[in-house]
């Protein structure tokens, strides 16, 4: 019986898709599954070479430093899962050639170094890249190196003990991004030759890094592993946690790239939804005649799930092989613009977008399915006698099964969140909407002609399916705008957060007496002078009446900031990059702190907490009074505490600046070091250009991806105009048969489709338009201007799009002869 059941599934199912009766499921359910797969292949091949890319800033997946030798159990663990090493030992020295000598940050690195990225040599307009270390009794050197002590490839130069021939000029190290104090030249030299040296001694400043890289799982482990048993001076990060700045942007990648692909999510739902209720509409006849002889409620309702299924793994599989064929497309069209090679084809997203577009069809066709075994077999001589449509339990189940994809998929609470508070927003807003609409046409006596008259009719006359294609329309169109959004106004947002004079240089150790002076400079050369910002050491104590130990903190970066020492600041807490969340702005006539929202977060600091430092000394101690959000990526002096004028405005404090400085202004800044030896010039370029380069590689790819969801968005317009297909071609026969013209039929209907479009293109604009500011400023932290051309460009977009879409069933409803469509019918 089971088998003979699937068997007629089958049957059933090669006679709906030959007559057609499938079509529409069938395209949606494969342009769904195509578009989620390929989307989701994509994004997450883009994603992990984002992320792979922000790794090559660390030449590793996964860094430990420490101020002292790394025990060999961390060495042990890491080749126990199989995880690729390598070392690097940093420490500054005097490097003497003759009688010059220049003060250098010396690497000392292991022949397998960098793990992650490349080490570039050479001349800058000619250079190669290596993943390797500098042969025994050879160095690398920076071109500041070069320049400051007049090198040249082949020279001899002198380290403590030890005489090294120095044969290549470093322009870029993959880590150097990753250690904010690289203002001096650099040399790199082979691990093995340090000793050598006979610069390793007792209270020597070295920082000893165990770079590790491997599978995500393996590096998973160790860090697990690794986190409890470090001990103070130790310390093990990622990229996220090494800059906040990369952090930031990578975090910014993920939601972006994530955002696009939830789009394709929002127009699966509604292709489907639509889909599904004309499909159950056209299958009222056959189910009451299969009634009629004898069939049973179960046996129907097992017999259309049966065919379910079959249809669920026919789509699945053709929808998956489009969107492996459609992402390769993608890939192979981006080789030009995706300057990075992608990593491996991972299945996972594949079959993920299998499950999505499998998961919609039973959500969405589950509720319409279980009218069947409702019909009556007098429905045979009886065409009124059809069963209720439950519309509100078919909109509950499919809204709680699109509300489970959306926060499966979404990967991030506030990312979810913001796709949940859209999708809800919109479906209030346009049932809203459509509700007034047909109010409106069955209240307001328009003076229109006849065809117009009956366009207008229509929408009333199908009350509950005017509402469900607004709504499912208004959907779809959202999330194309919103994608609009996040392709166009975000993305300029994100890069005038980062504009082309962005900050490049960090000054530090100013004195009180020299910020004049060295702002009087900057204007003589033509640029801008710098505003300075107080820096002063500190070490907290204790928070509220809680003495501070880092070793009570289980999150490992909570234990490295508890430990550290903080740089404070005082004055201004509410920059143009600080954001107020919580509290109220510094009083400077109180004392009082301003602490960053995720510092307070990690170490438990709440509005009212008094905090107590220690200065030089002294103890200073003041409540909390506001969280601010910091934006770090704007390469800006921003701190994590600041103290009111009162409380820190009279301790003595050096000053720290940031500026740009083009390339021709070098010369200006190796002046200024020279007049003011105490001040530190710390170059960040490299950090910047590589913040830029993720934001531009971001881009593009939301780019494409905006190209192929507009394919799916075309499949809600298609299934939003066939799911009435039936009834239009019934009315038009009828108006022919009443003695109506061509012209007054494609009048009465375009007028309807119009009004569908335009209204659901409207009130999605409106939709964009909110859920874009929350998402600039919830969840990408950006600007945002309100645009009000998008409500304009859904009534426009909608509108003719709809029209566009229907035009082929027009023509095919108008060329039906009425006595076919009546006999039909």
């Amino acid at each position: 019986m089971v088998a003979a059941g699937w068997s007629l599934a089958a049957r059933m199912l090669r006679r709906d898709l030959r007559a057609g009766e499938l079509t529409v499921m069938l395209v949606a359910l494969v342009v769904a599954i195509a578009a989620m797969s390929s989307v989701g292949l994509f994004t997450d091949r883009v994603a992990r070479a984002l992320e792979r890319e922000a790794d090559q800033m660390l030449a590793a997946d996964l860094v430990m430093s420490a101020d002292q030798p790394i025990p060999d159990a961390f060495r042990a663990e890491a080749k126990r899962l199989n995880l690729a090493l390598a070392q690097t030992t940093i420490f500054p020295s005097m490097v003497q050639i003759g009688d010059k000598a220049q003060l250098t940050t010396i690497k000392a690195v292991t022949p397998n170094y960098p793990l992650r990225g490349k080490v570039r040599l050479g001349r800058p307009d000619s250079y190669r890249e290596t993943v390797a270390a500098p042969s025994p009794g050879t160095a690398w050197g920076d071109q500041r190196l070069f320049d400051s002590l007049g090198l040249k490839p082949g020279d001899t130069i002198v380290l403590g003990e030890r005489s090294f021939r120095i044969v290549e000029a470093i322009q870029r190290e993959p880590d150097a991004a990753m250690d904010l104090y690289n203002f001096v030249p650099r040399l790199l030299i082979p691990a093995a030759d340090v000793a050598s040296t006979g610069l390793i001694q007792t209270g020597s400043r070295i920082r000893y890094r165990l770079l590790l890289a491997g599978p995500a799982d393996a590096i998973k482990a160790y860090r697990a592993w690794a986190a409890p048993k470090l001990q103070r001076g130790q310390r093990i990060e990622d990229v996220r946690e090494a800059r906040p700045e990369v952090r930031t942007s990578l975090e910014r990648s993920e939601r972006f790239l994530r955002l696009s692909a939830l789009v394709s999510v929002f127009l699966a739902a509604a292709s489907i939804s639509l889909a599904a209720r004309r499909y159950v509409e056209r299958h009222l006849d056959p189910v009451a005649l299969l009634r009629t002889l004898g069939a049973s409620q179960r046996l129907i309702v097992s017999l259309f799930l049966r065919q379910y299924v079959l249809l669920a793994l026919l789509a699945g599989a053709l929808g998956l092989g489009v969107g492996v064929m459609a992402h390769f497309a993608l890939v192979s069209s981006l080789a030009t613009f995706v300057k990075t090679d992608l990593p491996p084809l991972s299945w996972w997203p594949a079959l993920s977008g299998f499950t999505v577009g499998v998961t919609l069809l039973f959500g969405f066709c589950l509720p319409p399915l279980l009218r069947l075994q409702k019909v009556s077999p007098l429905r045979v001589i009886r065409r009124d006698l059809a069963p209720a449509a439950n519309e509100r339990v078919a909109w509950g189940l499919g809204a709680l099964v699109l509300c489970g994809l959306i926060g499966w998929q979404a990967g991030d609470a506030l990312l979810a969140a913001l796709a949940l508070a859209g999708m809800g927003g919109t479906i209030l807003l346009s049932a809203t909407g459509a509700w007034l609409l047909l109010w409106l046409s069955t209240h307001l006596a328009l003076p229109l002609g006849p065809g117009f008259r009956f366009g207008v009719a229509n929408l009333a006359r199908r009350r509950v399916m005017s509402v469900a294609q607004i709504v499912a329309l208004s959907l779809g169109i959202m999330a194309l705008l919103l994608l609009v959004v996040v392709r166009g106004d975000l993305l300029s947002a994100w890069a005038r957060s980062l504009p082309p004079d962005a900050p490049n240089r960090f000054g530090i150790n100013i004195q009180p007496d020299q910020r004049a002076p060295i702002a009087s400079a900057f204007r003589a050369n033509g640029m801008t002078a710098p505003t300075f910002a107080p820096m002063i050491r500190a070490r907290l104590l204790s928070i509220g009446d809680k003495v501070l130990k880092p070793d009570s903190y289980k999150d490992e970066r909570a234990r490295n900031l508890a430990e550290r020492e903080f740089n404070l600041s005082w004055g201004d807490s509410l920059r143009k990059d600080n954001r107020l969340v919580a509290g109220r702005p510094l009083n400077d006539a109180v004392p009082e702190f301003s602490v960053e929202e995720s510092l307070a977060e990690r170490l438990g600091i709440k509005l009212g907490d008094r905090l107590v430092f220690m200065i030089d000394g002294r103890r200073f101690e003041a409540p909390v009074t506001s969280l601010r959000k910091v934006n770090w990526d704007s390469f800006q002096p921003n701190f994590f505490v600041v103290g009111s004028h009162a409380l820190l405005g009279g301790v003595p404090a050096s000053y720290l600046t940031s500026f740009h400085v083009r390339a021709d202004k070098q010369a200006f800044v190796n002046g200024l070091v020279r007049t003011y030896p105490n001040l530190t010039i710390i170059d960040v370029t490299v950090i910047l250009n590589e913040v830029r380069s993720m934001l531009t590689r971001a881009a593009e790819a939301i780019e494409y991806v905006f190209a192929f969801s507009l394919l799916a968005g075309l499949t809600v317009l298609y299934a939003a105009t066939l799911s009435t297909q039936d009834e239009r071609r019934r009315e038009a026969a009828i108006l022919r048969t009443l003695g109506a013209s061509s012209r007054v039929v494609w009048q009465a209907m375009s007028t309807e489709l119009l009004m569908v479009g335009g209204v659901a293109g409207v009130l999605a604009g409106l939709a964009a338009l909110l859920t874009g500011a929350l998402a600039a400023s919830k969840l990408f932290e950006l600007g945002w201007n309100f645009n009000w051309y998008l409500p304009v460009g859904g009534l426009v977009g909608g509108a003719a799009g709809v029209l566009l879409a229907a035009w082929p069933l027009l023509r095919k409803v108008l060329a039906t002869p009425p006595l076919r469509a009546l006999n039909h019918s």
